[in-house]
């Protein structure tokens, strides 16, 4: 599945034969930042250095450039040359625009180079006399990226799980148990919470319900079994979240939840999927969190993905921190010794970290690119 981001930015550029021109042999655009991606569009009036024809007479020269180690994408790039209007004549309507236009869809990150050029857009001379306005010719820039996320979500199997109960799907309407977390009562139907787990099945057959302290004997015998989970949910929220995907079999969104839609609920509802055997709620766990994997939550996410056995999420932090300085970093914000120690405590996942290390001095060994544009906090 894919879905977009992008960006435009328009850049001005000096034309012709003043001082300002021959000073502008190179100018800038401001940075197009957008999730982990960072560029900056470089345009040469008078071709790029080491471009054959460029210098006098020259020809406009655009270049793309990428200064952070972004995940693999597609790169849906175009630059427009507005070409100046000509003057409307009587009865003539609006004045047609023939402006320069290029553009590519590429892959990125490429091998090699983070630069992409696009060499002859225009000519210098055309530029001058068809497309300046007060010594300036205006060039727009559009970004965009394709975003493939690349962990499987198997599809629904929630009519597949409940497909034995449809015939009796009017007996399901009270519900005949709570749950209680976080000092909240959740009432639930046993029979469609046990179509879709069989841990909390088992936990519905097992009887461990509590009563609370102020009820008195009468109440008691008509209430409701109030049952606390076995798994320890961090907040009421995220169970509430379960729920939603038991009976509807999506995520949360918005505030449904009684809260925001936060990456550390989306860890605590990963836990609790391992804990059900909910495979399908663990890989759009998964995803979400891939989409927020930066230098700033690789390590936390990793450290879940290894816990809760996603070993999809966990191959990727993996691919992620061997990207060039990705490793580095992460170990420079002190998160990943944090990780490290609690996984030495935990077992034989060192071997992880000592692949990491590896596979980081490999990448750094086949070369660097400079100037690097830090990760976001």
């Amino acid at each position: 599945m894919q879905d977009s981001v992008g960006k435009f930015v328009e850049i001005s550029i000096p034309c012709g034969g003043g001082p300002a021109a021959a000073a502008a042999a190179e100018v800038v655009s401001k940075e197009i930042a957008f999730d982990d991606h960072a560029w900056t569009v470089h345009c040469y009036p008078r071709g790029a250095p080491g471009e054959a024809g460029a210098g006098a007479g020259g020809h406009l020269s655009i270049h793309l450039v990428n200064h952070t180690n972004a995940r693999n994408a597609k790169v849906l790039f175009e630059a427009i040359v507005l070409r100046r209007a000509a003057p409307v004549e009587v009865g003539g309507g609006a004045p047609a625009r023939d402006n320069h236009h290029t553009s590519s869809v590429f892959e990125y990150p490429p091998e090699g180079s983070r630069r992409f050029s696009w060499p002859r857009v225009a000519s210098a001379r055309d530029v001058q006399e068809r497309c300046a306005v007060g010594g300036y010719a205006t060039v727009v820039c559009g970004l965009a990226v394709l975003r493939h996320n690349p962990v499987p979500a198997p599809p629904s199997t929630f009519a597949a799980d409940v497909v034995g109960f449809l015939e009796a799907r009017k007996k399901f309407g009270d519900p005949d148990a709570s749950f209680a977390v976080g000092g909240k009562t959740f009432d639930v139907v046993r029979k469609v919470l046990a179509a879709r787990s069989p841990v909390l099945k088992a936990e519905l057959e097992g009887g461990a319900t509590v009563q609370e302290e102020e009820e008195d004997a009468a109440s008691a015998a008509i209430a409701m079994p109030v049952i606390r989970p076995k798994h320890e949910f961090k907040t009421a929220s995220t169970f509430c979240a379960l729920l939603l995907y038991l009976y509807c079999d999506r995520l949360p969104r918005g505030t449904e939840c009684g809260c925001p839609v936060t990456m550390d609920l989306v860890r605590d509802l990963l836990a609790a999927a391992d804990w059900y055997g909910l495979d399908r709620l663990k890989l759009l766990c998964a995803r979400k969190l891939w989409d927020d994997l930066s230098v700033a939550t690789v390590s936390k996410t990793l450290w879940y993905a290894d816990r809760y056995r996603c070993p999809e999420l966990k191959s990727l932090c993996i691919d992620f921190l061997a990207v060039g300085d990705n490793f580095k970093n992460a170990l420079g914000r002190g998160g990943l010794r944090l990780a490290d120690e609690e996984l030495a405590a935990d077992g034989p996942r060192p071997r992880d970290l000592d692949e990491l290390r590896r596979r980081s001095s490999s990448c750094s060994s086949s070369g660097s690119v400079s100037n690097k544009r830090k990760a976001r906090d």
